[in-house]
């Protein structure tokens, strides 16, 4: 079903402030406080309830009659909706109409996806829009984020760990609440990567106890084939030497700086700990 993504935040004034929704494919929300109407030419074509619900936190010291709460979900969205309307007990907190449509975004794609500092610009006709950059590593086949949404018209992302192929693609969906229009770059060619090992524990820069064993964490995975590895994985320290082999192993440490590694195949990662 068409839908519209919907992120708001009801404050304690009863002011309700909403984001730029994205236009998808999904399954509407079926229960909650606020009810979202859709309208077309003053015609009610849709309607959706979507929970409020209360962030979680550390009481104030004076907490409000009406804390500020959040309502996320998605609406029923039909094509030629021209009217979002949402009402809280019986009371229309927002009325907000389609903006006319100027044309489209214009991107400037990066040259290469290489590095940990690839940079694109875009720019929308549509005032206030929102993007949303997304990364295929199949030729659209399947999608990743890679950034959330926002209206910085300067996105930066990490293409050092992007799965590699020769048919490689971004995508970036801009919106103005009504509207969503996807913008896809040139394909790329991109380095395959293989397998990359992450350490979950310990954590760099952590100190630790000599008088406690270490639990050491770790896991493979591999980039183009999305498949994970937890086997053959080899532990050292640059103090006491090997320290077992396995995704968890638990280690006594000798005191001082080490250097942990764990290798696993032909890739290894490492973290510095203390041991007192």
């Amino acid at each position: 079903m068409r839908v519209l993504t919907f992120s708001a935040v009801l404050l304690e004034t009863g002011e309700l402030q909403l984001e730029p929704g994205f236009v998808t494919e999904g399954e509407p929300s079926s229960e909650g406080e606020l009810t979202v109407e859709v309208v077309a030419r003053e015609k009610t074509l849709a309607s959706t309830q979507v929970p409020l619900e209360t962030p979680c936190g550390y009481p104030p010291a004076r907490p409000a009659e009406h804390p500020p709460r959040t309502a996320v979900g998605l609406v029923e969205f039909p094509e030629e909706a021209d009217t979002l309307r949402v009402i809280h007990d019986g009371k229309t907190l927002l009325e907000r109409s389609a903006p006319e449509v100027t044309g489209d975004p214009e991107v400037k794609w990066p040259d290469a996806l290489e590095g940990d500092a690839v940079s694109l610009t875009w720019r929308s006709p549509a005032e206030d829009a929102l993007a949303s950059l997304g990364y295929s590593g199949d030729g659209g086949a399947t999608w990743q984020p890679l950034s959330l949404p926002t209206r910085e018209e300067t996105l930066v992302f990490d293409a050092s760990a992007l799965p590699g192929g020769d048919r490689c693609l971004l995508e970036l969906a801009v919106t103005d609440g009504f509207h969503t229009t996807r913008v896809q770059s040139k394909e790329y060619e991109v380095k395959p990567k293989g397998w990359i090992l992450w350490i979950l524990a310990p954590a760099p820069g952590a100190t630790l106890s000599s008088d406690e064993p270490v639990l050491l964490a770790a896991q493979g995975y591999h980039l183009e084939e999305r498949r994970p590895n937890f086997d053959g994985i080899a532990w050292t320290s640059s103090l006491d030497g090997g320290l077992g082999e396995g995704a968890q192993v638990m280690a006594a440490l000798s005191a001082g700086e080490h250097t942990i590694t764990a290798t696993m195949l032909d890739v290894a990662a490492e973290v510095r700990v203390s041991v007192e």
